[in-house]
């Protein structure tokens, strides 16, 4: 089977925890025996195509992906959460022998890291607000509704979430950029 490769090689999890000061992280997994001698053997790689995504995992792979703007320097601490927060993946549904996705398994699994097993990211940088092709705006409460790609239903056939199709009536606007 042919897969899509983009971006660069980093290396090997193995690797990489050891050069970013997460290995000793990682070992807290050892228990998890062929599962972790295949996540530390794993590929990591960067690429920054995808504007809101910080990670993906293909366990099946044995493959890691990191958004590139998490290895710029300063974004350390996000780097070591989104990393841990793939390898997680990959320890998990190899174990497991399933897709365990971010259930209880894989949260197990997250906190063995020492990581808390949130599911979502808070990265401004990587956020839909920062990549926003088209901003919805509620008249009325003001919360916005930020698009990475235009929308293809009507703005007029939608309304806010919090004020109701009575008074939550949406603007448009498209971000300098």
């Amino acid at each position: 089977m042919a897969t899509r490769r983009s971006g660069w090689r980093l290396g090997t999890v193995g690797d990489v925890a050891a050069t970013w000061g997460l290995g000793q992280r990682l070992d807290q997994a050892a228990h998890m025996g062929q599962a972790y001698r295949d996540c530390l053997e794993s590929t990591v790689e960067a690429d920054g195509r995808a504007a809101i995504l910080a990670g993906k995992a293909w366990p099946s792979e044995q493959r890691i992906v990191l958004h590139a703007e998490l290895l710029k320097e300063g974004r350390e601490e996000d780097r070591n959460a989104t990393f841990l927060h793939e390898c997680a993946h990959v320890l998990a549904d190899r174990h497991y022998g399933k897709s365990c996705k971010h259930g209880a398994l894989w949260r197990a699994t997250i906190v063995t890291l020492g990581e808390l097993p949130l599911t979502h990211h808070e990265i401004p940088y990587l956020s839909r607000a920062a990549h926003a092709k088209v901003v919805w705006t509620c008249t009325s409460c003001g919360e916005t509704y930020p698009f990475v790609r235009t929308p293809r239903r009507k703005i007029r056939d939608c309304y806010c979430r919090h004020c109701g199709p009575r008074r939550g009536i949406l603007a448009e606007h498209r971000p300098d950029g």
